[in-house]
């Protein structure tokens, strides 16, 4: 039976039973082949263990991809100046404009996911330790404001992830997101192809059948993103983490 799920990565996981955050930061790999990934290691697993907890980890790869490509302790102050901190610099900026209610000083965006300071410092409880966390940016775009910009935009909820207001501006974003999502398939197909032809033909026979012309399929109907919710799958951590309530017959039997 043809498969599609809503989520490429989620895809690749069943095809190739392996772990959602194996996949997932693999993807992140490949698509910055410049991180420092022992530096990284702790941060970019805390992000894949989080983007694997909701029905999309997709759309937080492309979003992290879009604003930082995947680094972790960044900070962009923005305003007539702009200029971009990391790492020590980065941490120690944030707790010097900590407490400001000059919102200019505070107009700077935070972490992976790019939240800004003044806007969301509450979500953090003004903390710049977890404002840092890829974990918290996740559980805060989860439980509030991935909700809101999907209430006040609807489908275009990823345009409006950058800006609400101008119209411009948020298509731009969309269309730029789009365009990852391609790249983001090219890791996709290259991971699910290298891994199952370094298989030998009896360790192939266990995995799900798969074929192009079904992850063409998957493509194409995620080409509009899905708002991540909030799942728990039941698995263990040596299981697959995927949940087979995402995964659903395309309607022809193979």
């Amino acid at each position: 039976m043809a498969l599609k799920t809503l989520s490429l990565i989620l895809y690749v996981a069943y095809h190739t039973m392996q772990p959602c955050e194996q996949v997932f930061q693999e993807s992140a790999k490949a698509a910055n082949p410049y991180m420092d990934v022992k530096a990284n290691k702790e941060s970019l697993e805390e992000f894949a263990k989080a983007a694997c907890e909701t029905s999309n980890p997709d759309a937080l790869w492309l979003i992290a991809q879009q604003e930082t490509n995947f680094r972790f302790e960044v900070l962009r102050i923005n305003g007539t100046e702009p200029k971009v901190l990391y790492d020590q610099e980065a941490r120690d900026y944030l707790n010097s404009i900590r407490n400001t209610k000059d919102k200019d000083l505070a107009n700077v965006d935070v972490g992976l996911l790019q939240f800004n300071w003044f806007w969301h410092k509450a979500g953090f409880r003004n903390n710049p330790t977890l404002a840092f966390s890829p974990k918290a940016q996740v559980e805060y775009f989860l439980k509030k404001f991935g909700n809101e910009i999907a209430e006040r935009c609807n489908e275009q909820w990823v345009g409006c992830y950058h800006n609400q207001s101008n119209v411009s501006i948020s298509q731009r974003y969309q269309n730029s997101i789009s365009s990852k999502n391609k790249v983001l398939a090219e890791h996709m197909f290259d991971y699910l192809n290298t891994f199952r032809q370094n298989l030998s033909r009896e360790e192939r026979k266990v995995l799900p059948s798969f074929n192009k012309k079904d992850f063409l399929k998957v493509l194409e109907a995620h080409q509009e993103l899905a708002l991540p919710q909030k799942m728990i799958r039941p698995f263990g951590d040596d299981s697959p983490n995927f949940d087979t309530h995402l995964i659903q017959a395309a309607g022809t039997e193979s």
